[in-house]
């Protein structure tokens, strides 16, 4: 995902006109050089804020073995390895 402003003619995004100057979301593939400009890049993170103890709670819930050593980030790995989502 994109954050981005117009830069020049109107456009229509999701039903929704955009004038010079407005900032919207899109796609990465949505990207035209011609009609916005990049003002960032969002991270699509699932993970974002979620506490390692509610991580825990799901991989116990399905049952995975999680090494007494994983962190944050292995506990996440472990999700995805496994197919989970909170």
């Amino acid at each position: 995902m994109l954050k981005v402003k117009v830069i020049g003619i109107p456009v229509f995004h999701n039903g929704k006109r955009y004038v010079k100057n407005d900032e919207l979301e899109i796609e990465d593939t949505q990207a035209n050089e011609s009609l916005f400009e990049v003002l960032e890049k969002i991270e699509d993170d699932p993970f974002k804020g979620v506490r390692v103890d509610s991580i825990v709670k799901v991989l116990k819930a399905a049952e995975v073995e999680i090494p007494e050593s994983a962190d944050r980030d292995a506990l996440i790995q472990l999700m995805k390895d496994n197919g989970l989502t909170l």
